[in-house]
């Protein structure tokens, strides 16, 4: 195998340069800052041999067995395919990938997004801590994204510091997703990522969204106290020492302990889901105080680091040895019989029957303190921190049983009520229950679509919801009623969902219709303006046929509502075609006065134009346009006519 230095330098697919190798990977993984040559951009290339994608498992369970290694690179390749599409704030998804011969050795590679944060494992190998304030932030995005991913069916599978990036302002990014096919041995993991491990990978080897909460909890006590708790120099040993041990979070590190505690249980059934989790987190923000700006690793210098004094450790002096033994020589005795005295051994007659009567009465006594088991009265243990409360009776012999249930009077993490209840007797081995608050009662979110808005937001108000509102103009639903709802962190919950009180909802409500522009169908022929109004979602009415000077014959004359007018969706637009200019029968002028012509032409809607001849004698003929007319010819009403006379 070739040594991962060795690859510095080298172009993967013709177009990323390995500029700079990141310690701290699987044995099998090779992390590179690299340069994206086509665009010039920052990125990082992991690169895992695909020997170690058939020999260590990284396809499922069907799809092991006979892989060849193309095989293989095309599940690990599908995997990758499956996750790319993930968008989520907090997740730094896969931006390329495919595989590639480096050296002779072949290769899947993986692109993501350089950040340019700084990442919790830098902070912590240089000495650094965070508050719980700042902790707690980071712990919100991280339970957002990781909430995120199992919705969608995947596994993170690496929580750990090295992934985690945070900003001067304590946000957080999450890296690696996708890395992890979440079914791979625990033999694919490094020294760094076994310190993360949950206790159940000592019997099965899939990762799970518990295991991911597992791994988030110990992310964030590192991050406060420095350590990882159970953490040995192997994957075993670590496992070994979790099994079955809860978390020891200290109370000193405040209120922020109660969540991490339980996120961190040693049964997979027992931890917070990731939406409980950042729900808890979210719960403690307001007594918490605001959190400071993380300062950047180039704040301090280094003269500052390698001079900061640690606590001295006195080592406790070692134990006196004991004297050397003498080794004595075992004399064998000799096979004779010793026969004593008569009064000696009414001696020991009466010696024998003393130490059966003491040993009669140690055996009674030991027998009655067996039978006599001791009672103790229960504790008032309400109001009490579940930790300071496991303390109190620790000593008292019985098994302690947690049942937890929500309550609006208790605080997070402390005890409602206890069962048997305060002041009653309860014996040795017996079971105490403590019943510990899991944080206020949660809001249902109902179902208003459909309601008035009054009714929408009363209804949401009624469950200590927090209502905003935008208006959108909608065909379908009537003015005034609600169009959909959204929970605006948590955009997939649905109508019966539990949220934490306060939670905002924002709620679209119908301004009404869509108001439509009127097209101009003057002019156009019918087919044409009924294709313009399906086009808006308006209905056409043809109306009776009208007589037009100015359009032709067969098109739209007239329209209403006009051109400027507006309309709901299917709002009925009437319109008229065209006859064409509208004309009378000549009436029988020819012999007529002017006066008499004159007066008969105007009755019939006619005008007289241009006279010739003597208009003293009487009409001989009528022409219009150069042609003459005669009586019952159609002529255009409301033109003029010529008249002849002699």
């Amino acid at each position: 195998m070739i040594e991962r230095d060795e690859l510095t330098g080298a172009v993967v697919a013709a177009r990323y340069r390995l500029e700079r190798l990141i310690r701290g990977g699987a044995d099998s993984t090779s992390v590179f800052a690299a340069t994206d040559l086509r665009s010039n951009h920052s990125v990082i290339v992991r690169l895992v041999t695909v020997e170690s994608i058939v020999a260590e498992g990284e396809t499922s369970d069907a799809e092991r067995g006979s892989l060849d290694p193309n095989q293989a690179v095309e599940a690990f390749q599908r995997h990758l395919l499956s996750v790319a599409g993930i968008s989520h704030p907090v997740l730094v998804p896969p931006l390329d990938w495919g595989d590639t011969a480096l050296r002779g050795e072949r290769f899947v590679f993986i692109v993501t997004e350089r950040i340019e944060d700084v990442s919790l494992r830098e902070l912590l190998d240089r000495g650094r801590r965070l508050s719980a304030s700042q902790t707690l932030v980071i712990g919100l995005d991280l339970c957002r994204a990781l909430h995120h991913l199992h919705q969608l069916g995947i596994t993170h599978g690496d929580v750990r510091p090295a992934n985690v990036f945070v900003s001067p302002d304590s946000r957080a990014r999450l890296a690696g997703i996708g890395i992890k096919r979440g079914i791979s041995g625990t033999a694919s993991m490094s020294i760094e990522q076994a310190r993360y491990a949950a206790p159940e990978f000592s019997i099965e080897a899939s990762a799970t969204p518990e295991s991911d909460i597992y791994a988030l909890a110990l992310t964030l006590l590192e991050t406060i106290t420095g350590d990882v708790p159970f953490a040995a120099d192997s994957l075993a040993v670590t496992l070994a020492n979790r099994a079955g041990k809860l978390l020891p979070v200290s109370a000193d590190i405040g209120p922020i302990a109660v969540p991490i505690e339980k996120a961190g249980r040693p049964e997979p059934s027992d931890r917070s889901t990731a939406i409980d989790f950042g729900r808890a987190l979210a719960q403690l923000a307001g007594k918490l105080p605001a959190p400071e700006q993380i300062a950047s690793l180039t704040t301090e210098s280094f003269r500052d680091t390698i001079t900061r004094q640690l606590d001295a450790v006195v080592a406790e002096p070692a134990p006196r040895s004991a004297e050397p033994a003498v080794s004595v020589g075992v004399v064998k005795p000799a096979d004779v019989a010793v026969i004593a005295p008569p009064a000696e051994r009414r001696r020991y007659r009466w010696l024998w029957s003393g130490l059966a009567a003491v040993a009669m009465t140690v055996g009674g006594v030991l027998v009655w303190q067996t039978l006599n088991v001791e009672s103790f009265e229960v504790p008032a243990l309400s109001g009490v921190a579940e930790g300071e409360a496991r303390n109190t009776v620790s000593q008292l012999g019985w098994n302690i049983v947690i049942s937890v249930e929500r309550s609006d009077d208790v605080a997070l993490g402390e005890v409602i009520r206890t069962v048997p209840p305060t002041g009653a007797m309860l014996q040795e081995g017996d079971d105490l229950t403590l019943v510990v608050s899991e944080g206020p009662t949660l809001a249902v979110v109902p179902d208003v679509n459909g309601l008035s808005r009054d009714d929408a937001v009363a209804a949401l108000e009624s469950q200590g919801l927090v209502v905003a509102e935008v208006i959108r103009d909608d065909d379908a639903v009537p003015a005034g009623r609600v169009v959909s709802w959204i929970v605006t962190e948590q955009p997939n919950l649905l109508a019966g969902s539990e949220v934490l009180k306060g939670t905002r909802v924002e709620i679209t409500v119908s301004g009404g219709p869509v108001l439509r522009n009127v097209p101009n169908l003057i002019g156009r022929s019918e087919a044409d303006a009924q294709a313009q109004l399906v086009a808006v979602q308006l209905v056409g009415q043809r109306n009776d046929d009208v007589f037009s000077v100015d359009i032709e014959v067969g098109l739209v004359a007239t329209q209403t509502p006009a051109v400027s007018g507006q309309l709901a969706r299917n709002g009925v637009v009437a319109y008229s075609l065209s006859k064409g200019p509208e004309t009378v029968e000549l009436p029988s002028i020819v012999g007529l006065t002017l006066a008499d012509a004159q007066k008969k032409l105007v009755e019939a809607g006619l005008s007289v134009g241009v006279t010739t001849g003597r208009t003293s004698s009487r009409v001989r003929s009528v022409t219009q346009d150069g042609t003459t007319l005669k009586a019952g010819d159609l002529v255009r009403k409301g033109t003029a006519v010529n008249l002849v006379f002699p």
